[in-house]
């Protein structure tokens, strides 16, 4: 009888752990990723001048956005987007026009843009905190 108990006990906490595993990986359409060269990363203004001006031409209201970071030691950090507010076609729109904004050229650093980026929560560093942007 303790052997029945003890085994459904293991069982049960096998399988906990492995639900707990479990949804800690989320895709994102676009994911925008700013990276440090010696001296800290750019500015994320002209993403911002991109990300209103997209809004006004598309008449969105809203563009959300979770910013991860700091993810390297001179504050490296992505900006995840979700799209949720875009039709198919807007943000198709909205990814195609964003790879196209550059840097401002005194920023250090850059920017990358990478289509339906996997992250996983549990491979984030410690220290970094994901927090909700809205644009």
């Amino acid at each position: 009888m303790k052997f029945k108990i003890l085994t459904t006990v293991i069982l049960l906490s096998i399988t906990q752990s492995l639900f707990a595993q479990e949804g800690t990986k989320t895709i994102y359409p676009l994911v925008v990723s700013f990276h440090s060269q010696c001296c800290g990363v750019p500015s994320d203004s002209s993403v911002r001048i991109f990300i209103d001006s997209f809004k006004k031409e598309n008449k969105v209201k809203k563009i959300t956005a979770y910013e991860i970071g700091p993810l390297g030691r001179e504050g490296e950090y992505d900006l995840a987007f979700t799209l949720s507010e875009l039709t198919a076609k807007q943000a198709a729109l909205f990814i195609s026009s964003i790879k196209k904004v550059e840097k401002f050229p005194t920023d250090r650093g850059t920017f990358t843009f990478d289509e339906g980026k996997e992250i996983d929560k549990n491979a984030i560093p410690r220290r970094a905190k994901t927090t909700e942007i809205v644009f």
